[in-house]
């Protein structure tokens, strides 16, 4: 059976991995904007629209990120009034 702090620990871990994945996002989306600039630049209207979309995708998934990592704070929050208990 694991313990309360076995849990904490684990829920830490996924919040770090979540922060990972989030400053990962956000380079993608800095180099998805680079790219829609030098495309922009040379006229390409089709890529430009698809990229954009990849942005705008990519602008989810981080809020997602952002809405994932708050639900682990919350289960962290839980778990160390468990302990409390």
């Amino acid at each position: 059976m694991a313990s309360i702090d076995e849990v904490i620990a684990s829920v830490s871990a996924n919040a770090n991995a979540v922060t990972e994945v989030q400053g990962q996002i956000e380079g993608s989306k800095a180099m998805t904007e680079e790219t829609l600039g030098q495309l922009q630049a040379l006229g390409v209207e089709g890529a430009m629209a698809a990229m954009t979309g990849c942005k705008e995708a990519l602008e989810e998934c981080s809020a997602m990120a952002t809405a994932l990592q708050n639900k682990l704070n919350e289960a962290m929050a839980a778990a160390a009034a468990a302990k409390q208990q």
